[in-house]
C-alpha cells in the first residue's frame, strides 16, 4: 500500500520550485507529515488550520516576517553546532570566552583551539528564504533564496528578519544587515552591514541577535542575547557590554544606534502594545530559575550577566532573587538588588516568538493581548500562550493568561495582513532536523481583516491626508502606524498637530499623532547642527505643540508627550521649553507620567529638576521599581556627584537608596560614603556598586568592613572578595578572621578558607560573580601568620569547617598543627571525612608519625581511611602499596575502595601495577569482578596504554553495538557517586538537567518530573534516557500520529499501550482508544531532550548521574503549574 508518510508526486511538484544554488544544505524531502501534524494541534473552537509551506520549501525556521504583499521571509539556519557553537560543548575554552572583549578576539580564540579545523565553521550557511503564494490559495507555491552566504567564522544564527516597504533587516551576528531586492527577482541585490560587533562571546547556542520590530517612533528595535556587544556606531559612539544581552534601537538607515535597555539573558523577540510600551520574554538559566516576562524600560538593567551561567548556583542571580518579580515574598524583598528592573511575572519555559495582537482577526477578547511562543524542544508541551497586561503603577500586571494553541514546536508567531495568525514549526529537537513548516490559523473573525490586506498591498504614501487621518482611527494598529508614517513622510505637521491637540478625537489617533510629531522633531535639520538656532521654526513649532500636551486633561496624552520629548537627546538644547512641564509631571502626575517625565529628564537634564526627582523617590518609598528607576535615571543626569552627596543624610531610606543608585550610574566611587549608612539595604547596594561595577578606588573601604557584626550574605561575600582582590597581609588577616568568626554562617567561613587556599594562585574568575578578573599570584607568606593564629577557631567549628581548615594548615605548611591532626585522626567518633583530611594533611606536612599511622590505617574500620592509607603508602613504599592495592581488588573491599585502588595503580605507572590492572580487567571481562569498577578499569587502561591493557580495551569494545548506543555505556550503570551526580543534575552547566526536569520541587517543567523516576524504572532505563533519549519517551511527552485504514488521521499523547490498542489523549483533551488492527501507519514525535546532551559529559559524569537518578524513588504529589 502507498505510504501515507511520503509522497513522491508531491516531491516532484515542489522540487521545481526551488532555485538551484551552489550551497545545498540537508533538507528533508516532501511528505505529508506537515499536513498530518495538524491533527495533533490543540486550537480554539472554530479555528481553521492550514499548512502554508513545508519542507523542502523551507527548513529549520528560526523566525519569520510577513511583508505588505503577504510574502513570508524565513530565517533558515544550518549552522547549529557547525559554526554556531555552545560553551557547554567546549568547556575547555570557557575561561578564554569569558575574557573576550571583541568579535575579532572570538575568532582568534577559535583559531587557538581549532587550528586549521576552524575553516569547518564556514562550511554551512544561514540564509533568508522568501515564500510566496502566487495564486491566492493560502499555500506557498514559490520559494526563492532571498539572501544567503552568511557563513563567516564569526557569524551566528540569523535569527531575526523584518520587511518594511522593500527594505529587509536581518540580524545575524556580528552585524545588523540591510537588504533590498531592487529588480523584483526575489533575491537581494543590496546587502549592507549597518553595524558590526554584536556577539562578542560564544555563550549558549541560540543567544543570538534577534527581536527585530518596528517601533511606534519609526525606529528599528532589536535585541541580542548575552553574547554581548562591542559596537562602534556610525556617529563614532562606542557601545560596549560584552557580558549581557540588550535591546537596541536605531533609525531605519542604521544611524543613531543606542542601547535602549540591557542586562537581559536571551530576549528572543520584542513587542510593543498599543501605547508604545515594550515587552519581551526572557529565558531562564537552567538552574531552577524561571523564565521571565519583562517590561523593557529605557535605560533599564534586568540584572543578568553571562558569567553567572557558569557558577553552579548562578551566583547573585539565584542568591539574590534577581529573577523573581518585585516584592514577590519577604526573601525577595530582603535580598533583591535595587538597581534592576525585576520581571512582571515568571512565565513560560522557552519564550521565543512574540507578537502583539494588531486588532483584527480574532474575537474582542484578544484586544490588548500578547501571543508568546513557548519552545520546549518537543511539540507535546510547546505552543502559543496568550495574555494581556493591565497597568499597575508605572509597571504592569498580567491578566487572562492561558494556552492559545498547543502541541506545536513553535519558534515564531505573527499576524498576516490577511488577519490570520502564522506560526513557524521547528518540528522536533534542538539542532535543526532539516524540516520546517509554516501554518496559518484563522478564526471566523479573520474575514474582518480583508480590507487590511488590500490597504497594505496598495500602500499608504499616495493616499490623501483626509484618508490618512481616518486611518489613524483604524482597528488595526499596523494601519494606524502606516498612516502615521505617511503623514510624517509628507511633513504634514498641521494635520498631526490638529489631531494631537484635539480633545474630541479618540485616544489612539491622538497618540499616533504625537508619535508622528516626535518623528518630525527627530527629522528636523537640527539633527545635523551644533546647537540649533531659533530660526528652525518647524522644529520649534512642533516642539511647543508637544510641550503644550504635557498639561492635557488626559493622563495618557501627558505621558506620551513626555516620552516623545525624550526620544531625541538633542532636544536638550531646548530644555527651557520643556523642563517646567516635566517637573510638574514628576511632582503631580500618575506613576506612569512620573516614569515618562523622569526618563525624559535623563535625556534633557536640568538642575532645576533635582528637588522634584528626590521628592519622587521619597513619595514612591520603593513601592514601584519602575518609578524608582525613572527618578534615578533623572538624578544621574540632572545632578552631579557633589549635589547628590549633599542629600546623603536625607531622612528617607528610599531617597538615600536612590542616591546610591544614581552615584552608581555615574560610576562615582564616593558611593562608599553609604557603606556607613547603618541601614542594611543601603549598605548592601553601595557594596554592590563598588564590587560589581569595579569602583576600585573604593575597594579598601569595602574591605574594611570585615569585622562589622551582623553582615548579610550579600555584604559578606563582597567584603571578603574586596579584601582578596586588594591582597596584602592586612587583608589576608581580615579574611582569616572571617573564617574564624563563629558568628558567620558556615558556608561563608568555608568560602573565606577557600580564598586563603587560593591565595598564592587566585582563580582568574571572580569568586562572587564569576567575571574574568585576574588579580595575579601572591606569596603565602602574606597570610601565614594570620592563618596560624586563626586555625584553632576554625578547627573548633563544624566537621565541614574542620575539613577545610585541615587543608588550609597543610597548604600553608603549618607543622605545629601536627599533634592536633594526630588527635583528630585518632578520634574514631569523628566522621571518616575529617579523619581522612587529617591523615592527608599529615602526609602533606611529612609528619614523622605518618608511616606508623599509615600502616595502622590499612586495617581501619572506615573504607575511606583505608583507601587514603593505600594512596599515601604508594608514596612511602610503592612495592608494599601494590601488594595492598592488589589485596583490595581481590577481597571483599567496598566498590569505592576498589575504584580508589585502581586509580592509585594507574598513578604509580610501574610494571607491577600494570600487571595487577591487567589481571583485574580480565576478571571484569569474564564477569567475576563487581560491575562498579568497569569504568575505572577502562579509564586506567586508557591512561596506561600498555599492550595488554590495550588488548583488554579492544575486548571491551567488541561488546559494543554501534546501532545500540546503550551498549557503549554499560560501564556507567553502576559505581557512581550519587552526591556528585546530584551536583551534576542541579549545577553542571554542560548538562543543564534542572532546566527541564524537576526533582522534589526544584527545577523546570519542560520535561517530566523525575522525583520518582527510579521507583519503576531500572538503571538501564535511566542510562538509556541519557544516551539515547528517543529510544523511549516518558509517558505524557510523546506525541504519535496515527493513519487509520478508513482515511482518518488521529493524533495525541499516548497514555497506555497494550498488545491490541493504544489509549491516547487528543489535543482537545478527549481520551480515545485506537485498535491496533485499524492503524495503517504511525509517526512518532521525537524527545524534547537534546540527543547529543550526553556528549557534553564524561562517562564518569554519566555514571554519577545514573547513580543519583537511581535514588529518586518518591514521585511528586499530583498538581500542576501554569507558569
Amino acid at each position: 500500500m502507498k505510504s501515507i508518510i511520503s509522497s513522491l508526486a508531491l516531491v516532484a511538484v515542489l522540487s521545481g520550485l526551488l532555485a538551484a544554488a551552489d550551497y545545498t544544505p540537508d533538507i528533508k524531502s516532501a511528505s505529508d507529515e506537515g499536513q498530518r501534524a495538524i491533527q495533533g494541534f490543540k486550537v480554539p473552537d472554530g479555528m481553521k488550520v492550514e499548512l502554508f509551506a513545508a519542507e523542502p520549501l523551507l527548513a529549520n525556521p528560526v523566525a519569520f516576517c510577513i511583508d505588505e504583499q503577504g510574502r513570508i521571509y524565513v530565517c533558515e539556519t544550518f549552522r547549529q553546532q557547525k559554526g554556531v557553537e555552545d560553551n557547554r560543548g567546549h568547556m575547555n575554552w570557557l575561561e578564554d570566552d569569558l575574557s573576550l572583549q571583541t568579535v575579532e578576539e572570538r575568532v582568534e580564540m577559535f583559531r587557538k583551539f581549532l587550528g586549521d579545523n576552524v575553516v569547518d565553521y564556514a562550511k554551512e550557511d544561514d540564509r533568508i528564504r522568501l515564500l510566496t503564494d502566487t495564486d491566492g490559495d493560502g499555500k506557498a507555491d514559490e520559494a526563492t533564496i532571498f539572501a544567503e552566504g552568511f557563513n563567516n567564522i564569526e557569524d551566528g544564527t540569523g535569527a531575526g528578519v523584518l520587511a518594511i516597504d522593500g527594505d529587509v533587516y536581518y540580524t545575524c551576528i556580528p552585524k545588523l544587515w540591510h537588504l533590498r531586492d531592487d529588480d523584483g527577482d526575489g533575491k537581494a541585490e543590496v546587502r549592507e552591514g549597518f553595524h558590526h560587533g554584536y556577539g562578542v562571546r560564544v555563550a549558549f547556542r541560540g543567544h543570538d541577535m534577534h527581536g527585530l520590530v518596528l517601533g511606534p517612533d519609526g525606529r528599528i528595535y532589536f535585541s541580542i542575547g548575552d553574547r554581548g556587544y562591542n559596537v562602534l556606531t556610525k556617529e563614532g559612539k562606542h557601545l560596549v557590554r560584552p557580558d549581557a544581552g540588550a535591546v537596541f534601537r536605531c533609525e531605519r538607515d542604521g544611524s543613531d544606534l543606542e542601547v535602549f535597555a540591557y542586562g537581559l539573558r536571551n530576549p528572543q523577540e520584542l513587542a510593543f502594545d498599543d501605547f508604545g510600551n515594550l515587552f519581551t520574554g526572557d529565558n531562564n538559566s537552567d538552574s531552577g530559575d524561571q523564565a521571565r516576562w519583562v517590561q523593557v524600560v529605557q535605560g533599564g538593567d534586568t540584572g543578568w550577566r553571562m558569567y553567572f551561567q557558569y557558577l553552579n548556583d548562578r551566583g547573585p542571580w539565584n542568591r539574590e532573587n534577581i529573577w523573581h518579580p518585585y516584592h514577590e515574598n519577604d526573601e525577595t524583598t530582603r535580598v533583591q538588588p535595587a538597581n534592576i528592573i525585576p520581571p512582571i511575572i515568571n512565565l513560560a519555559d522557552g519564550p521565543s516568538g512574540l507578537v502583539y495582537y494588531p486588532g483584527v482577526g480574532l474575537s474582542e477578547r484578544y484586544n490588548g493581548h500578547f501571543f508568546l511562543a513557548d519552545f520546549r524542544g518537543g511539540a507535546a508541551n510547546s505552543g502559543i500562550r496568550s495574555f494581556a497586561m493591565q497597568p499597575k503603577g508605572a509597571t504592569f500586571e498580567i491578566t487572562d493568561s492561558h494556552w492559545f494553541i498547543q502541541s506545536i514546536l513553535a519558534t515564531d508567531v505573527d499576524f498576516g495582513y490577511d488577519g490570520k495568525m502564522y506560526i513557524s514549526d521547528w518540528v522536533d529537537g534542538w539542532n535543526g532536523p532539516g524540516k520546517g513548516r509554516i501554518y496559518s490559523f484563522a478564526m471566523p473573525e479573520t474575514k474582518e481583516a480583508e480590507g487590511v490586506a488590500k490597504l497594505f498591498k496598495e500602500g499608504f504614501k499616495q493616499r490623501s491626508s483626509n484618508e490618512l487621518v481616518e486611518l489613524l482611527g483604524h482597528a488595526d494598529r499596523r494601519v494606524r502606524q502606516r498612516a502615521q508614517f505617511a503623514l510624517v513622510g509628507r511633513n504634514d505637521e498641521g494635520v498631526l498637530n490638529l489631531i494631537a491637540e484635539s480633545t474630541e478625537a479618540d485616544l489612539l489617533p491622538r497618540i499616533h499623532a504625537i508619535w508622528g510629531l516626535g518623528q518630525l522633531l527627530r527629522q528636523a535639520p537640527s539633527r545635523l547642527d551644533n546647537p540649533p538656532t531659533p530660526s528652525h521654526e518647524l522644529h520649534l513649532g512642533n516642539l511647543r505643540s508637544v510641550v503644550k500636551l504635557l498639561s492635557d486633561e488626559n493622563p495618557e496624552i501627558r505621558t506620551q508627550a513626555a516620552i516623545v520629548l525624550g526620544n531625541d537627546a538633542r532636544l536638550r538644547y531646548f530644555q527651557g521649553e520643556t523642563v517646567s512641564g516635566l517637573i510638574n509631571l514628576v511632582r503631580t502626575g500618575t506613576p506612569r507620567e512620573q516614569y515618562a517625565a523622569g526618563i525624559t529628564l535623563s535625556r534633557i537634564p536640568s538642575p532645576k529638576a533635582v528637588a522634584a526627582l528626590i521628592g519622587l523617590l521619597e513619595q514612591n518609598a520603593d513601592k514601584d521599581p519602575v518609578a524608582r528607576h525613572a527618578a534615578v535615571m533623572g538624578l544621574a543626569s540632572c545632578a552631579d556627584g557633589d549635589t547628590l552627596l549633599k542629600n546623603a543624610s536625607h531622612p528617607s531610606n528610599a531617597v538615600r537608596l536612590g542616591l546610591v543608585l544614581a552615584l552608581r550610574r555615574q560610576q562615582d566611587a564616593r558611593v562608599a560614603l553609604f557603606l556607613n549608612d547603618g541601614v542594611n539595604p543601603i549598605v548592601e547596594e553601595a557594596a554592590r556598586a563598588i564590587h560589581d561595577d569595579h569602583l576600585d578606588e573604593a575597594l579598601p573601604q569595602l574591605a574594611a568592613l570585615a569585622d562589622l557584626p551582623g553582615m548579610s550574605d550579600i555584604l559578606q561575600r563582597r567584603v571578603m572578595n574586596a579584601a582578596n582582590q586588594i591582597g596584602g597581609s592586612e587583608n589576608a588577616a581580615r579574611i582569616a578572621r572571617m573564617a574564624a568568626n563563629s558568628e558567620l554562617a558556615e558556608h561563608l567561613r568555608i568560602e573565606a578558607i577557600q580564598e586563603l587556599l587560593n591565595w598564592d594562585a587566585p582563580p582568574r574568575l571572580d569568586r562572587v560573580t564569576n567575571e574574568f578578573h585576574p588579580i595575579g599570584n601572591r606569596s603565602l607568606d602574606e597570610g601565614r601568620a594570620a592563618v596560624q593564629q586563626s586555625l584553632g577557631a576554625m578547627l573548633s567549628g563544624s566537621d565541614k569547617l574542620r575539613e577545610s581548615a585541615i587543608k588550609l594548615a597543610a597548604k600553608y605548611g603549618i607543622r605545629d598543627i601536627g599533634p592536633e591532626l594526630v588527635r583528630l585522626f585518632n578520634d574514631k567518633e569523628l566522621p571518616a571525612s575529617v579523619r581522612v583530611e587529617a591523615l592527608s594533611a599529615l602526609g602533606s606536612l611529612k609528619d614523622e608519625q605518618l608511616p606508623k599511622l599509615v600502616q595502622a590505617s590499612l586495617k581501619d574500620a572506615a573504607p575511606e581511611v583505608r583507601s587514603t592509607a593505600r594512596d599515601l603508602l604508594a608514596d612511602i613504599n610503592p612495592v608494599a602499596a601494590i601488594r595492598e592495592l592488589e589485596k583490595a581488588l581481590n577481597s571483599n573491599s567496598t566498590p569505592r575502595e576498589q575504584q580508589a585502588a585502581i586509580a592509585v595503580l594507574a598513578r604509580l605507572a610501574r610494571p607491577e601495577a600494570d600487571e595487577v590492572l591487567q589481571k583485574s580487567f580480565h576478571t571484569y571481562l569474564t564477569g567475576e569482578a563487581i560491575p562498579e569498577i568497569g569504568l575505572d578499569l577502562e579509564v586506567a587502561a586508557q591512561q596506561r596504554g600498555t599492550d595488554k591493557l590495550a588488548a583488554a580495551l579492544e575486548m571491551l569494545k567488541g561488546r559494543q553495538d554501534p546501532e545500540k548506543p546503550l551498549t557503549s555505556y554499560f560501564e556507567c550503570l553502576a559505581g557512581g557517586n550519587a552526591e556528585r551526580g546530584r551536583e551534576i543534575f542541579f549545577g553542571n552547566a554542560a548538562a543543564s538537567c534542572r532546566r527541564c526536569h524537576k526533582v522534589n520541587g526544584s527545577g523546570g517543567e519542560v520535561g517530566p518530573d523525575l522525583s520518582g523516576v527510579a521507583k519503576e524504572n531500572p538503571r538501564e532505563h535511566l542510562l538509556e534516557s541519557i544516551v539515547d533519549p528517543n529510544a523511549k519517551i516518558a509517558k505524557g511527552f510523546e506525541t504519535i500520529t496515527f493513519a487509520m485504514d478508513d482515511g482518518r488521521v488521529l493524533a495525541g499523547i499516548v497514555r497506555s499501550e497494550s498488545e491490541t490498542e493504544f489509549r491516547i489523549v487528543t489535543p482537545t483533551g478527549e481520551t480515545i482508544v485506537i485498535p491496533k488492527d485499524q492503524v495503517e501507519e504511525t509517526a512518532k514525535g521525537k524527545s524534547g531532550m537534546p540527543v547529543d546532551l550526553f556528549k557534553q559529559l564524561s562517562k564518569s559524569d554519566i555514571r554519577d548521574l545514573v547513580e543519583f537518578l537511581s535514588t529518586l524513588k518518591t514521585p511528586a504529589p499530583p498538581g500542576g503549574h501554569e507558569g
